[in-house]
């Protein structure tokens, strides 16, 4: 962060709001990138991770956070869906058959 000071003696420094939350350790560039390589891209956290430079645990809970903030917060992101459909998942095969979630 830039620290400026006057020949008067006041000190002022560069404005980061912007870029960054307060006392975030990411910046919006690095959220959304992080983000969407994760739901786009399917990298792991692990690899977002070594992307930012970051710890394991710093990325995935501003991921997750991220992720909250853009997808499920949005209060509008179902307004034009019609319909909401689910596929069946055979979650346990047996001899006798494969047992579906239903």
């Amino acid at each position: 962060m830039r620290r400026y000071r006057c020949n008067c003696g006041h000190v002022w420094r560069q404005d980061t709001t912007l870029a960054a939350e307060p006392r975030a350790k990411l910046l919006h560039r690095g959220l959304r990138w992080a983000l969407e390589a994760i739901v786009v891209q399917h990298l792991t956290v692990a690899r977002v991770a070594e992307g930012l430079g970051v710890a394991w645990n710093t990325a995935n809970d501003a991921v997750l956070a991220e992720g909250k903030r853009v997808l499920i917060d949005d209060v509008g992101r179902f307004d034009n869906v019609l319909v909401i459909g689910v596929d069946e998942h055979v979650w346990c095969h047996t001899r006798r058959g494969d047992k579906y979630a239903s």
